[in-house]
C-alpha cells in the first residue's frame, strides 16, 4: 500500500458518535438545516459498495473510526516530510495538515490551526485491504470530513482544486529518511460533476509500468468525501486508472443524500 502514514486501529466510539458525527446537512428554503439523528458514518461505504466500485473484493480493516480532526493521519507535516507541501494534498488523500492549510488559506477566521480544528466537525474513515494472487485492487482508503456549513465545504473544496490543478504533473517527496524517500507523482488531475480526481503514479521498484493509485475527491452539502484506490497489479497491462475511486465518491455521497 502507498500509505505513510500510520492511521491507527479503527474503533468506533459511541460517544463520538453521537456527539461529534452529526449528518451532512441539507437545504431547506436556502437555509442549512442539521438532523443531529444522522452521523456522517453513513457516507462510509460497505464491502459489497467497494467491491462493486473497484473491481474485486477488498476487507474491511477493522470498524470504521468516528470522530474529530484528529483521527486524520498527522504523521506528514511540513516540508522538511515532504516536498512540495502544496502538493500532498493531491498526491494522497485525507492528511490531517492538508485540511489545515486548506482551511487557512484564504479563511476569514485566520491562519491558526485551532481555526481549522473548529472547522473540521466530524470526521468518518474506513479503510479496506486484501492481497493475494490475481487481484488487480490491494486497498481502499474512504473518509467523510464534516464541515462548520455548506459554504465552509464548498470553499475547501474549490481550494484543493485548485491545488491539484497546480500540482498537476509534480513528483511528491515523501522524505522517509535523510537520503530516502517514497516519490508520487501526480497527473490527470480532472472534475467533474462535483468529484476531483487525479491518478498518482509510483514507480515499480522492477522498472514495469507504474502502479497508479486513483485519488478523488468530492463536495457533499457540508461534507468532503475522499477516497484512494491502489491499483496493484502483478501483470503491468492491467495496471490502469478506470475511474474506480470517482464511483466510489460517486456512492459515498449517494449514501449521505439518502441519509438526509
Amino acid at each position: 500500500m502507498r500509505r505513510i502514514a500510520n492511521r491507527g486501529p479503527r474503533a468506533v466510539g459511541a460517544a463520538l458518535l453521537v456527539a461529534g458525527a452529526a449528518g451532512c446537512g441539507t437545504a431547506v428554503d436556502g437555509g442549512p438545516v442539521r438532523r443531529p439523528t444522522l452521523d456522517i458514518s453513513m457516507g462510509l461505504p460497505t464491502a459489497e459498495q467497494v467491491a462493486q466500485a473497484v473491481g474485486n473484493p477488498l476487507d474491511p480493516a477493522g470498524p470504521g473510526r468516528i470522530g474529530g480532526i484528529e483521527l486524520l493521519p498527522n504523521g506528514i507535516r511540513d516540508s522538511e516530510d515532504v516536498t512540495p507541501l502544496d502538493c500532498l494534498g493531491a498526491a494522497t488523500p485525507l492528511m490531517r495538515v492538508v485540511y489545515e492549510r486548506g482551511y487557512a488559506n484564504g479563511s476569514e477566521h485566520g491562519s491558526e490551526h485551532g481555526s481549522a480544528n473548529a472547522a473540521v466537525t466530524g470526521v468518518a474513515l474506513q479503510d479496506f485491504a486484501r492481497y493475494g494472487a490475481g487481484l488487480t485492487v490491494s486497498g481502499a482508503h474512504t473518509g467523510v470530513v464534516r464541515l462548520s456549513s455548506e459554504a465552509e465545504a464548498a470553499r475547501l473544496f474549490e481550494a484543493f482544486a485548485a491545488q491539484w490543478r497546480a500540482c498537476a504533473g509534480t513528483r511528491v517527496s515523501v522524505h522517509v529518511t535523510p537520503t530516502n524517500s517514497v516519490d508520487w507523482t501526480v497527473t490527470d488531475v480532472r472534475e467533474a460533476d462535483g468529484i476531483l480526481s487525479a491518478t498518482i503514479l509510483t514507480e515499480d521498484p522492477g522498472g514495469q509500468a507504474p502502479l497508479p493509485t486513483e485519488h478523488a475527491l468530492g463536495l457533499a452539502d457540508d461534507c468532503i468525501v475522499e477516497v484512494d484506490v491502489a491499483v496493484t497489479d502483478a501483470r503491468p497491462e492491467r495496471r490502469l486508472a478506470t475511474g474506480r475511486a470517482v464511483e466510489l465518491v460517486r456512492t459515498m455521497r449517494g449514501d449521505l443524500a439518502a441519509g438526509n
